[in-house]
């Protein structure tokens, strides 16, 4: 019996000393105050949050600063070329934004349209790369957790899972606009073009809630990058 009991010790200590060098999940050591501070001054000598006016069409825009980037807290709603508004419901675009497509002449499965990618952002400003949402990623963290940081905290219904919105990114599930002119995923998930070209015909894009790179929809929403 005595023996038994030893080797058991033994045992249980051989499993505790492989629990203690086993690797641990990283500590989720995101901070606020640190990465996406409400008071301060950004890279750009302007407060860490605040307004900007696109000079075009008069749109005033919210924006905020986290790690070294400069983001719209907004979506873009500026009429550009080929863009659209679901107009089935009133003040739709006011809070979801324009739909746009980055194609020549509007025309899905044609070539991308460069010119309008490059303009379509107020001045000082444009389409991010698939590297620069990935460093958002970074900054607010990876997953559900980071995800959550930079979503809407505002109710858009059963199928929507409200942020914190820690960083006062306002991510905002407007979904996609489809070929057969009917929105998919709206009040589910964000999705938004990227700048980072696939092939001659297509696009990335970037889906946040996933935190996750697909390839473009016919139209999605674009949140704008301060250059």
């Amino acid at each position: 019996m005595k023996t038994k009991f030893i080797l058991f010790t033994a045992f249980v200590s051989l499993l505790c000393a492989c629990s203690e060098d086993s690797p641990s999940e990283p500590k989720d050591t995101f901070d606020a105050s640190v990465v996406c501070p409400a008071d301060g001054m950004n890279a750009y000598g302007e407060p860490n949050r605040g307004t900007f006016t696109d000079e075009r069409d008069g749109q005033v825009y919210k924006y905020t600063t986290i790690g070294n980037q400069v983001w719209m807290a907004e979506n873009l709603k500026f009429d550009a070329p080929y863009s659209l508004c679901y107009a089935r419901e009133e003040n739709f675009c006011e809070t979801f934004g324009r739909f746009y497509t980055l194609y020549v002449n509007g025309e899905y499965f044609a070539l991308i349209d460069q010119v309008l990618a490059d303009t379509i952002c107020p001045a000082g400003w444009h389409v991010p790369s698939v590297d620069e949402w990935n460093e958002l990623a970074n900054n607010v963290g990876e997953g559900k957790k980071g995800s959550a940081r930079l979503k809407s905290s505002n109710d858009f219904g059963e199928y929507y899972n409200s942020g914190s919105d820690d960083c006062s990114f306002n991510a905002l599930p407007a979904g996609s606009w489809m070929l057969n002119g009917e929105l998919s995923g709206n009040r589910i998930y964000a999705i938004y073009w990227t700048s980072t070209r696939r092939s001659y015909d297509t696009m990335y894009a970037y889906n946040l809630g996933s935190q996750s790179i697909e390839i473009n929809r016919p139209r999605m929403t674009i949140r704008c990058l301060k250059n």
